[in-house]
Protein backbone atom coordinates (compact mmCIF):
# COMPACT_ATOMS: atom_id res chain seq x y z
CA UNK A 1 0.00 0.00 0.00
CA UNK A 2 1.15 3.54 -0.68
CA UNK A 3 -0.35 5.96 1.73
CA UNK A 4 0.60 9.65 1.67
CA UNK A 5 3.86 8.96 3.47
CA UNK A 6 4.81 6.51 0.71
CA UNK A 7 6.11 7.20 -2.72
CA UNK A 8 3.47 8.79 -4.91
CA UNK A 9 3.33 10.84 -8.11
CA UNK A 10 4.31 14.42 -7.48
CA UNK A 11 5.81 13.74 -4.04
CA UNK A 12 9.04 11.93 -3.16
CA UNK A 13 10.53 10.10 -6.13
CA UNK A 14 7.47 8.26 -7.41
CA UNK A 15 6.47 7.83 -11.04
CA UNK A 16 5.52 11.45 -11.27
CA UNK A 17 7.49 12.80 -8.36
CA UNK A 18 10.90 14.35 -8.22
CA UNK A 19 14.22 13.27 -6.84
CA UNK A 20 15.57 14.37 -3.52
CA UNK A 21 17.02 17.84 -3.82
CA UNK A 22 20.82 17.90 -4.18
CA UNK A 23 22.52 19.05 -1.02
CA UNK A 24 24.67 21.96 -2.21
CA UNK A 25 26.58 23.47 -5.08
CA UNK A 26 29.68 21.76 -6.44
CA UNK A 27 32.52 22.72 -8.83
CA UNK A 28 31.24 22.66 -12.44
CA UNK A 29 33.54 20.26 -14.28
CA UNK A 30 33.11 18.22 -17.45
CA UNK A 31 34.30 14.63 -17.11
CA UNK A 32 34.36 11.47 -19.19
CA UNK A 33 33.46 8.41 -17.13
CA UNK A 34 32.41 4.78 -17.44
CA UNK A 35 29.15 3.82 -15.73
CA UNK A 36 29.55 0.95 -13.26
CA UNK A 37 25.96 0.22 -12.21
CA UNK A 38 22.53 1.66 -11.53
CA UNK A 39 21.98 3.25 -8.15
CA UNK A 40 18.89 2.88 -5.97
CA UNK A 41 17.29 5.94 -7.61
CA UNK A 42 17.95 4.69 -11.15
CA UNK A 43 20.96 6.96 -11.73
CA UNK A 44 24.06 5.64 -13.43
CA UNK A 45 26.90 5.47 -10.89
CA UNK A 46 30.52 6.16 -11.82
CA UNK A 47 33.79 6.79 -10.04
CA UNK A 48 35.94 9.77 -10.93
CA UNK A 49 38.76 11.84 -9.50
CA UNK A 50 37.44 15.37 -8.98
CA UNK A 51 39.95 17.97 -7.81
CA UNK A 52 42.33 15.14 -6.85
CA UNK A 53 39.67 13.44 -4.75
CA UNK A 54 37.81 10.20 -5.62
CA UNK A 55 34.10 10.83 -5.97
CA UNK A 56 30.95 8.90 -6.78
CA UNK A 57 28.99 10.52 -9.59
CA UNK A 58 25.21 10.17 -9.90
CA UNK A 59 24.23 10.61 -13.55
CA UNK A 60 20.55 10.42 -14.47
CA UNK A 61 19.94 8.82 -17.85
CA UNK A 62 23.20 6.85 -17.94
CA UNK A 63 23.29 3.03 -18.03
CA UNK A 64 25.84 0.44 -16.85
CA UNK A 65 28.65 -0.18 -19.32
CA UNK A 66 28.29 3.18 -21.04
CA UNK A 67 30.98 5.78 -21.54
CA UNK A 68 29.48 9.22 -21.08
CA UNK A 69 30.41 12.87 -20.93
CA UNK A 70 28.86 14.60 -17.92
CA UNK A 71 29.06 17.89 -16.04
CA UNK A 72 29.10 18.07 -12.26
CA UNK A 73 26.38 20.36 -10.91
CA UNK A 74 25.82 19.73 -7.20
CA UNK A 75 26.59 17.62 -4.16
CA UNK A 76 24.51 14.66 -3.01
CA UNK A 77 25.48 13.04 0.25
CA UNK A 78 29.06 11.83 -0.16
CA UNK A 79 29.07 12.19 -3.95
CA UNK A 80 28.27 14.56 -6.80
CA UNK A 81 25.31 14.88 -9.12
CA UNK A 82 26.39 15.23 -12.75
CA UNK A 83 24.27 16.14 -15.76
CA UNK A 84 24.51 13.84 -18.76
CA UNK A 85 25.90 15.71 -21.78
CA UNK A 86 26.56 12.92 -24.26
CA UNK A 87 26.52 9.12 -24.44
CA UNK A 88 29.76 8.35 -26.21
CA UNK A 89 29.47 4.56 -26.02
CA UNK A 90 25.91 3.28 -25.58
CA UNK A 91 24.83 0.17 -23.72
CA UNK A 92 23.01 -2.57 -25.69
CA UNK A 93 20.38 -2.28 -22.94
CA UNK A 94 19.49 1.27 -23.99
CA UNK A 95 16.20 1.82 -25.83
CA UNK A 96 14.49 4.90 -27.21
CA UNK A 97 12.16 6.47 -24.61
CA UNK A 98 8.58 6.75 -25.79
CA UNK A 99 7.75 10.02 -24.02
CA UNK A 100 9.04 13.34 -25.44
CA UNK A 101 9.40 14.71 -21.90
CA UNK A 102 11.71 11.96 -20.64
CA UNK A 103 14.90 14.03 -20.53
CA UNK A 104 13.29 16.89 -18.58
CA UNK A 105 10.38 15.44 -16.57
CA UNK A 106 11.36 14.28 -13.10
CA UNK A 107 9.02 11.30 -13.04
CA UNK A 108 10.46 8.51 -15.15
CA UNK A 109 14.00 7.47 -14.29
CA UNK A 110 14.26 4.29 -16.37
CA UNK A 111 12.18 4.70 -19.51
CA UNK A 112 15.36 4.23 -21.57
CA UNK A 113 16.17 0.78 -20.10
CA UNK A 114 15.36 -2.47 -21.95
CA UNK A 115 12.45 -4.36 -20.36
CA UNK A 116 14.28 -7.47 -19.09
CA UNK A 117 17.04 -5.35 -17.56
CA UNK A 118 14.40 -3.08 -16.05
CA UNK A 119 12.65 -6.06 -14.42
CA UNK A 120 16.01 -7.32 -13.12
CA UNK A 121 16.68 -3.89 -11.58
CA UNK A 122 13.37 -4.01 -9.71
CA UNK A 123 14.02 -7.51 -8.40
CA UNK A 124 17.56 -6.63 -7.40
CA UNK A 125 16.35 -3.70 -5.29
CA UNK A 126 14.44 -6.18 -3.13
CA UNK A 127 17.23 -8.76 -3.10
CA UNK A 128 19.89 -6.27 -2.04
CA UNK A 129 17.75 -4.86 0.77
CA UNK A 130 17.34 -8.37 2.20
CA UNK A 131 21.01 -9.25 1.72
CA UNK A 132 21.98 -6.17 3.69
CA UNK A 133 19.89 -7.56 6.56
CA UNK A 134 21.71 -10.88 6.50
CA UNK A 135 19.43 -12.95 4.24
CA UNK A 136 21.42 -15.30 2.04
CA UNK A 137 19.85 -16.12 -1.34
CA UNK A 138 16.48 -14.60 -0.38
CA UNK A 139 13.51 -16.25 -2.12
CA UNK A 140 12.61 -13.30 -4.37
CA UNK A 141 10.59 -14.16 -7.48
CA UNK A 142 10.49 -12.33 -10.81
CA UNK A 143 8.56 -9.05 -10.57
CA UNK A 144 5.05 -8.48 -11.85
CA UNK A 145 5.07 -5.42 -14.14
CA UNK A 146 1.92 -3.36 -14.65
CA UNK A 147 3.23 -1.29 -17.57
CA UNK A 148 2.10 1.92 -19.24
CA UNK A 149 -1.44 3.22 -19.34
CA UNK A 150 -2.43 1.72 -15.98
CA UNK A 151 -1.95 4.53 -13.43
CA UNK A 152 -5.32 5.58 -12.01
CA UNK A 153 -4.07 8.20 -9.56
CA UNK A 154 -1.61 11.02 -10.06
CA UNK A 155 -0.47 14.33 -8.56
CA UNK A 156 0.05 17.21 -10.96
CA UNK A 157 1.82 20.49 -10.16
CA UNK A 158 0.43 23.78 -11.48
CA UNK A 159 1.48 27.43 -11.30
CA UNK A 160 -0.14 30.58 -12.69
CA UNK A 161 2.23 32.75 -14.71
CA UNK A 162 0.62 35.82 -16.18
CA UNK A 163 -2.35 34.70 -18.26
CA UNK A 164 -1.21 31.08 -18.51
CA UNK A 165 -0.97 28.09 -16.19
CA UNK A 166 1.97 25.73 -16.29
CA UNK A 167 0.42 22.32 -15.63
CA UNK A 168 2.35 19.08 -15.44
CA UNK A 169 5.13 17.53 -13.39
CA UNK A 170 8.24 18.73 -11.63
CA UNK A 171 11.39 18.76 -13.73
CA UNK A 172 14.26 16.50 -12.77
CA UNK A 173 15.81 17.64 -9.45
CA UNK A 174 14.03 20.99 -9.74
CA UNK A 175 10.97 23.00 -8.74
CA UNK A 176 10.50 23.92 -12.41
CA UNK A 177 7.34 22.55 -14.01
CA UNK A 178 7.37 20.52 -17.22
CA UNK A 179 4.06 21.21 -18.97
CA UNK A 180 2.41 18.08 -20.37
CA UNK A 181 -0.77 17.42 -22.30
CA UNK A 182 -0.50 13.63 -22.06
CA UNK A 183 1.36 11.12 -19.88
CA UNK A 184 1.89 7.56 -21.18
CA UNK A 185 1.68 6.15 -17.65
CA UNK A 186 -1.89 7.30 -17.03
CA UNK A 187 -5.23 5.74 -17.89
CA UNK A 188 -7.01 7.56 -20.71
CA UNK A 189 -9.60 9.23 -18.47
CA UNK A 190 -6.88 11.05 -16.50
CA UNK A 191 -5.16 12.27 -19.66
CA UNK A 192 -8.52 13.61 -20.85
CA UNK A 193 -8.73 15.86 -17.75
CA UNK A 194 -5.37 17.60 -18.18
CA UNK A 195 -6.59 20.42 -20.43
CA UNK A 196 -9.90 21.02 -18.58
CA UNK A 197 -8.01 21.17 -15.26
CA UNK A 198 -5.57 23.65 -16.77
CA UNK A 199 -8.45 25.89 -17.85
CA UNK A 200 -10.22 25.66 -14.50
CA UNK A 201 -7.09 26.54 -12.57
CA UNK A 202 -6.43 29.49 -14.87
CA UNK A 203 -9.63 31.11 -13.58
CA UNK A 204 -8.86 30.28 -9.93
CA UNK A 205 -5.15 30.79 -9.27
CA UNK A 206 -3.54 34.17 -8.69
CA UNK A 207 -0.45 35.15 -10.66
CA UNK A 208 2.52 33.26 -9.21
CA UNK A 209 0.35 30.94 -7.12
CA UNK A 210 1.40 27.29 -7.11
CA UNK A 211 -0.62 24.21 -6.20
CA UNK A 212 -0.74 20.44 -6.43
CA UNK A 213 -3.71 18.62 -7.91
CA UNK A 214 -4.51 15.03 -6.90
CA UNK A 215 -6.63 13.13 -9.42
CA UNK A 216 -7.99 9.59 -9.07
CA UNK A 217 -9.86 7.69 -11.78
CA UNK A 218 -12.84 5.99 -10.13
CA UNK A 219 -15.49 3.71 -11.57
CA UNK A 220 -18.02 6.51 -12.10
CA UNK A 221 -15.65 9.38 -12.90
CA UNK A 222 -12.66 11.26 -11.54
CA UNK A 223 -12.08 12.46 -7.99
CA UNK A 224 -10.05 15.69 -7.81
CA UNK A 225 -8.42 17.28 -4.76
CA UNK A 226 -6.66 20.64 -5.01
CA UNK A 227 -4.18 21.85 -2.39
CA UNK A 228 -4.70 25.52 -1.55
CA UNK A 229 -3.26 28.03 0.88
CA UNK A 230 -6.65 29.59 1.66
CA UNK A 231 -10.34 28.77 1.41
CA UNK A 232 -11.65 29.30 -2.14
CA UNK A 233 -14.04 32.17 -2.69
CA UNK A 234 -17.39 32.19 -4.48
CA UNK A 235 -15.90 32.66 -7.97
CA UNK A 236 -13.52 29.75 -7.48
CA UNK A 237 -16.30 27.54 -6.20
CA UNK A 238 -18.45 28.38 -9.20
CA UNK A 239 -15.56 27.62 -11.55
CA UNK A 240 -15.01 24.23 -9.92
CA UNK A 241 -18.72 23.45 -10.08
CA UNK A 242 -18.65 24.22 -13.80
CA UNK A 243 -15.61 21.96 -14.18
CA UNK A 244 -17.49 19.05 -12.58
CA UNK A 245 -20.58 19.66 -14.70
CA UNK A 246 -18.63 19.78 -17.97
CA UNK A 247 -16.13 16.91 -17.47
CA UNK A 248 -15.87 13.32 -16.30
CA UNK A 249 -15.10 14.50 -12.75
CA UNK A 250 -17.66 13.60 -10.09
CA UNK A 251 -16.11 15.49 -7.16
CA UNK A 252 -13.67 18.31 -6.51
CA UNK A 253 -12.33 18.88 -2.99
CA UNK A 254 -10.10 21.62 -1.60
CA UNK A 255 -7.40 20.96 0.99
CA UNK A 256 -5.83 23.73 3.02
CA UNK A 257 -2.59 23.09 4.88
CA UNK A 258 -3.23 21.06 8.00
CA UNK A 259 -6.96 20.72 7.30
CA UNK A 260 -9.14 17.87 6.13
CA UNK A 261 -10.25 18.11 2.48
CA UNK A 262 -13.49 20.03 1.91
CA UNK A 263 -15.75 18.86 -0.94
CA UNK A 264 -16.48 21.91 -3.13
CA UNK A 265 -18.54 20.39 -5.94
CA UNK A 266 -19.93 16.88 -6.23
CA UNK A 267 -22.29 15.20 -8.66
CA UNK A 268 -22.08 11.81 -6.94
CA UNK A 269 -19.77 10.02 -4.49
CA UNK A 270 -16.66 8.66 -6.24
CA UNK A 271 -16.91 4.86 -6.22
CA UNK A 272 -14.31 2.15 -6.63
CA UNK A 273 -14.67 -1.62 -6.67
CA UNK A 274 -12.62 -3.84 -4.39
CA UNK A 275 -13.02 -7.48 -5.42
CA UNK A 276 -16.41 -6.64 -6.89
CA UNK A 277 -17.66 -4.69 -3.86
CA UNK A 278 -18.46 -0.97 -4.39
CA UNK A 279 -16.66 1.32 -1.93
CA UNK A 280 -17.09 5.09 -1.62
CA UNK A 281 -13.73 6.85 -1.81
CA UNK A 282 -13.31 9.43 0.99
CA UNK A 283 -11.61 12.73 -0.02
CA UNK A 284 -7.84 12.29 0.03
CA UNK A 285 -8.01 8.58 0.85
CA UNK A 286 -5.31 6.22 -0.34
CA UNK A 287 -5.93 3.91 -3.27
CA UNK A 288 -3.53 1.55 -4.99
CA UNK A 289 -1.91 3.19 -8.00
CA UNK A 290 -3.46 0.81 -10.55
CA UNK A 291 -6.19 -1.79 -10.75
CA UNK A 292 -3.64 -4.25 -12.10
CA UNK A 293 -1.31 -3.64 -9.17
CA UNK A 294 -4.14 -3.87 -6.66
CA UNK A 295 -5.18 -7.25 -8.05
CA UNK A 296 -1.60 -8.57 -8.10
CA UNK A 297 -1.05 -7.58 -4.47
CA UNK A 298 -4.46 -8.93 -3.42
CA UNK A 299 -3.88 -12.29 -5.11
CA UNK A 300 -0.46 -12.65 -3.50
CA UNK A 301 -1.93 -11.82 -0.08
CA UNK A 302 -4.71 -14.39 -0.46
CA UNK A 303 -2.22 -17.02 -1.56
CA UNK A 304 -0.12 -16.35 1.53
CA UNK A 305 -3.08 -16.68 3.90
CA UNK A 306 -4.05 -20.04 2.46
CA UNK A 307 -7.39 -21.88 2.61
CA UNK A 308 -7.31 -23.05 6.25
CA UNK A 309 -7.34 -19.76 8.14
CA UNK A 310 -10.48 -19.04 10.16
CA UNK A 311 -9.73 -15.54 11.49
CA UNK A 312 -7.30 -13.01 10.02
CA UNK A 313 -6.05 -9.60 11.18
CA UNK A 314 -5.67 -7.03 8.39
CA UNK A 315 -3.39 -4.42 9.94
CA UNK A 316 -3.10 -0.99 8.26
CA UNK A 317 -6.18 -2.04 6.27
CA UNK A 318 -7.01 1.23 4.49
CA UNK A 319 -10.20 0.93 2.45
CA UNK A 320 -10.11 -2.86 2.59
CA UNK A 321 -8.24 -4.02 -0.50
CA UNK A 322 -7.51 -7.23 1.43
CA UNK A 323 -10.26 -7.18 4.06
CA UNK A 324 -13.07 -7.41 1.54
CA UNK A 325 -11.77 -10.41 -0.44
CA UNK A 326 -10.65 -12.09 2.78
CA UNK A 327 -14.08 -11.59 4.34
CA UNK A 328 -15.59 -13.66 1.55
CA UNK A 329 -13.68 -16.61 3.08
CA UNK A 330 -12.83 -15.84 6.72
CA UNK A 331 -13.57 -13.51 9.65
CA UNK A 332 -11.43 -10.35 9.38
CA UNK A 333 -10.36 -7.82 12.01
CA UNK A 334 -9.53 -4.70 9.96
CA UNK A 335 -7.48 -2.00 11.66
CA UNK A 336 -6.21 1.40 10.53
CA UNK A 337 -5.25 4.68 12.18
CA UNK A 338 -7.42 6.84 9.89
CA UNK A 339 -11.15 6.94 10.54
CA UNK A 340 -12.52 7.84 7.10
CA UNK A 341 -11.32 4.72 5.22
CA UNK A 342 -12.27 2.44 8.12
CA UNK A 343 -15.83 3.82 8.09
CA UNK A 344 -15.97 3.50 4.28
CA UNK A 345 -14.89 -0.15 4.63
CA UNK A 346 -17.56 -0.79 7.26
CA UNK A 347 -20.30 0.68 5.07
CA UNK A 348 -19.14 -1.21 1.98
CA UNK A 349 -18.96 -4.52 3.86
CA UNK A 350 -22.44 -3.96 5.24
CA UNK A 351 -23.93 -3.24 1.83
CA UNK A 352 -22.27 -6.36 0.44
CA UNK A 353 -23.63 -8.60 3.20
CA UNK A 354 -20.20 -8.97 4.79
CA UNK A 355 -20.86 -6.82 7.85
CA UNK A 356 -20.77 -9.76 10.24
CA UNK A 357 -17.47 -10.95 8.77
CA UNK A 358 -15.55 -7.65 8.99
CA UNK A 359 -14.79 -6.18 12.41
CA UNK A 360 -13.26 -2.77 11.73
CA UNK A 361 -11.63 -0.46 14.26
CA UNK A 362 -9.62 2.75 14.31
CA UNK A 363 -6.30 2.24 16.08
CA UNK A 364 -2.79 3.64 15.68
CA UNK A 365 -0.70 0.49 15.45
CA UNK A 366 2.58 2.39 15.69
CA UNK A 367 1.61 3.71 19.14
CA UNK A 368 -0.69 0.89 20.19
CA UNK A 369 0.34 -2.31 18.42
CA UNK A 370 -1.53 -5.56 18.95
CA UNK A 371 0.17 -7.49 21.74
CA UNK A 372 0.75 -11.22 21.98
CA UNK A 373 -2.53 -11.90 23.78
CA UNK A 374 -4.55 -10.07 21.12
CA UNK A 375 -2.65 -11.75 18.29
CA UNK A 376 -3.21 -15.23 19.73
CA UNK A 377 -6.78 -15.37 18.39
CA UNK A 378 -5.67 -15.06 14.75
CA UNK A 379 -4.69 -17.85 12.39
CA UNK A 380 -2.93 -15.37 10.11
CA UNK A 381 -1.95 -11.69 10.04
CA UNK A 382 -1.53 -9.30 7.12
CA UNK A 383 0.37 -6.06 7.63
CA UNK A 384 0.68 -3.29 5.03
CA UNK A 385 2.26 -0.24 6.69
CA UNK A 386 3.42 3.12 5.30
CA UNK A 387 6.99 3.51 4.01
CA UNK A 388 8.37 3.70 7.53
CA UNK A 389 7.40 0.08 8.10
CA UNK A 390 5.85 -1.63 11.10
CA UNK A 391 8.72 -2.19 13.53
CA UNK A 392 6.64 -1.91 16.72
CA UNK A 393 3.87 -4.19 15.48
CA UNK A 394 6.29 -6.69 13.92
CA UNK A 395 8.19 -6.92 17.20
CA UNK A 396 4.96 -8.07 18.87
CA UNK A 397 4.27 -10.48 16.01
CA UNK A 398 7.73 -12.01 16.37
CA UNK A 399 6.83 -13.11 19.89
CA UNK A 400 3.31 -14.26 19.06
CA UNK A 401 2.02 -17.67 18.08
CA UNK A 402 0.53 -16.86 14.67
CA UNK A 403 1.02 -19.55 12.04
CA UNK A 404 1.15 -17.39 8.91
CA UNK A 405 2.11 -13.76 8.33
CA UNK A 406 1.89 -11.81 5.07
CA UNK A 407 3.85 -8.58 4.75
CA UNK A 408 3.09 -5.95 2.10
CA UNK A 409 5.47 -3.07 1.55
CA UNK A 410 6.46 -0.28 -0.84
CA UNK A 411 9.86 0.16 0.82
CA UNK A 412 12.32 -2.75 0.47
CA UNK A 413 14.63 -1.28 3.13
CA UNK A 414 12.08 -1.06 5.95
CA UNK A 415 10.53 -4.34 4.86
CA UNK A 416 13.93 -6.06 5.14
CA UNK A 417 14.31 -4.65 8.66
CA UNK A 418 10.86 -5.96 9.63
CA UNK A 419 11.52 -9.32 7.96
CA UNK A 420 14.70 -9.67 10.00
CA UNK A 421 12.71 -9.15 13.20
CA UNK A 422 10.21 -11.84 12.21
CA UNK A 423 12.85 -14.37 11.19
CA UNK A 424 14.87 -13.75 14.34
CA UNK A 425 11.63 -14.42 16.22
CA UNK A 426 11.26 -17.87 14.66
CA UNK A 427 9.48 -17.28 11.35
CA UNK A 428 10.69 -18.56 7.98
CA UNK A 429 10.64 -16.27 4.97
CA UNK A 430 9.00 -18.42 2.30
CA UNK A 431 8.75 -16.08 -0.67
CA UNK A 432 8.87 -12.45 -1.76
CA UNK A 433 6.93 -11.25 -4.81
CA UNK A 434 7.99 -7.84 -6.20
CA UNK A 435 5.19 -5.88 -7.87
CA UNK A 436 5.95 -2.86 -10.05
CA UNK A 437 3.09 -0.34 -10.01
CA UNK A 438 5.39 2.66 -10.39
CA UNK A 439 6.47 2.08 -13.96
CA UNK A 440 9.87 3.54 -14.98
CA UNK A 441 10.57 4.73 -11.42
CA UNK A 442 13.05 3.16 -8.98
CA UNK A 443 10.25 2.23 -6.58
CA UNK A 444 8.97 -1.31 -6.13
CA UNK A 445 6.32 -2.90 -3.94
CA UNK A 446 6.28 -6.45 -2.64
CA UNK A 447 4.28 -9.16 -0.90
CA UNK A 448 6.10 -11.62 1.38
CA UNK A 449 4.95 -14.87 2.99
CA UNK A 450 6.17 -16.04 6.40
CA UNK A 451 5.31 -19.13 8.44
CA UNK A 452 6.19 -20.58 11.83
Amino acid sequence: MSRPSKPRPGGGRGPKGRRKRPDAKAPSLTVQVSIDKLGAQGDGLAKASILSRPQTLYIAGALPGEVVLAQTVSKRGDGLVAQLIEVQQASPLRKEPGCPHFNTCGGCALQHLELNAYAAFKRDRVVQALVQRGFQNPPVTEPILTGEGTRRRVIFTAQKRGKLVLFGYNAHASHDIVAVNRCPLLVDSLNALIEPLNQALNSILKDGERTRVHVTACENGADVMIEGSETPGLAAREALATFVQSTDAVRVSWKEDGQNPEPIAQESPPMIYLSGVPVELPPGAFLQASVEGEHAIRDAVLAGIGPKAGRVADLYCGLGSFSIPLAQQVIVDAVDATEAPVKALERAAGRAGLGGRVKAQVRDLDRQPFDGKELAKFDAVVFDPPRSGAAEQVSRLAGADVDRVVGVSCNPATFARDARILVDGGYELLSVQPIDQFTYSPHVELVAHFSR
